[in-house]
């Protein structure tokens, strides 16, 4: 039905709305329609899309206390397969099938989850409830793509971020901050930072720029992603800006010291150590024990060397890079410079957007990745 693409278009461009909202649990936007027995009247009756915190999910919400009509159809549409496995909640296949209205279910692609993954589809249609699925499949995959990558390869989507100069250069001198992008392009950033999981830089970073990696766009803020910090020698100074408010936005460090005496004075900010023997303390494992508390897409905001190390081990997905209007001329034999790094680097990257921003401009490189099929 040429009907259906239509609404999983709407589904689709709504899920953009609740980004970064439903952490834990992926974001899903359903809405339910009412259709006549021929379908020539049509109309939407009810929407829902995944709470706050990741519960109830998007079709509990759409179903929550609606009562159907008789004589009509009704067509579940959904962004994501619904869940079959029983949680703290009843999954939300179990509530479609209970409704005993709900004659067709509509979705864009499988839960990559192997708890799912076309069993709901399955138990539908079992029940009798006729399911289409595959619809705008490849826009679907693009939005789900942390989703996906977390629950096939242990890692969520990495969006490297970097502002330099009109020729490459992150900073005037090694080691120092230097302004370079316009409020404009802050004011985004901020933005961006809500809709992500997570946010991590390192520790060279933090103690060069005592940055608070919250959002302060106004009436966003309470969707502050996760702040993570690689710290190895965990040796930060607990007075930096961003351990006075460890208590309202969740902290992590990520470290190979098992000095318990440091331990304690970050555990009384609430700031949760997370150990990695040396051995084994790499972007991998990290990446890893992110994706186990349910990050889907993390941003680093890291300096050079932490942009380096992630580009270096190709465990990234985009870099969204920005240019100031300004020129530095840096001398410094070791100084980072991005065209540097990419023009030495045989990694084949594609632009994927340019947008201007006044007289600062926002490039987003895409690396081609070969996702899991789902």
């Amino acid at each position: 039905m040429d009907i259906d693409k239509t609404y999983i278009n709407i589904c689709l461009f709504s899920l953009k709305q609740i980004l970064g909202t439903t952490f834990p649990n992926p974001p899903v936007f359903s809405i339910l329609l009412e259709s006549s027995k021929n379908f020539i009247e049509n109309k939407i009756v009810s929407h829902g899309f995944t709470s706050i915190s990741g519960r109830p999910h998007a079709e509990a919400n759409v179903l929550n206390l609606f009562k159907p009509k008789k004589n009509k159809i009704y067509t579940l549409y959904s962004t994501l397969e619904p869940c079959c496995h029983v949680g703290r909640e009843e999954s939300c296949v179990s509530k479609i099938i209970k409704s005993k209205f709900i004659k067709r279910v509509v979705f864009c692609i499988n839960d990559p989850d192997h708890r799912v993954n076309g069993k709901g589809k399955k138990m539908l249609i079992k029940n009798g409830i006729k399911v289409r699925s595959g619809l705008l499949k490849k826009k679907a995959i693009e939005a789900y793509k942390g989703y996906i990558l977390n629950r096939k390869v242990s890692r969520p989507k990495v969006y490297l971020k970097l502002a330099v100069s009109m020729n490459g250069f992150i900073s005037r001198k090694k080691n120092t901050r230097s302004m370079i992008t316009n409020k404009i392009v802050n004011k985004y950033n901020h933005i961006l930072r809500s809709e992500i999981d997570a946010i991590l830089v390192g520790s060279n970073t933090l103690k060069i720029d005592n940055c608070f990696l919250t959002c302060r766009a106004q009436g966003l803020e309470k969707y502050s992603p996760i702040r993570v910090i690689l710290n190895s020698k965990l040796d930060l100074d607990y007075n930096l800006n961003i351990f006075n408010h460890s208590k309202k936005y969740q902290t992590i460090i990520f470290t190979s010291s098992n000095d318990k005496s440091r331990y304690e004075n970050f555990l009384k900010r609430k700031v949760q150590i997370k150990y990695i023997s040396k051995s084994k303390y790499n972007l991998r494992n990290i990446l890893k024990e992110l994706s186990s508390i349910g990050v889907l897409n993390l941003i680093v905001e890291g300096g050079g060397e932490t942009f380096s190390s992630f580009f270096k081990a190709k465990l990234f997905d985009e870099i969204y890079l920005y240019r100031g209007n300004c020129f530095f001329e840096n001398k410094e034999r070791y100084s980072f410079n991005f065209d540097k790094i990419l023009n030495s680097s045989s990694l084949k990257l594609s632009s994927k957007l340019k947008k201007n921003f006044g007289n600062n401009t926002l490039e987003i490189l895409h690396k081609n990745n070969k996702l899991v099929n789902i």
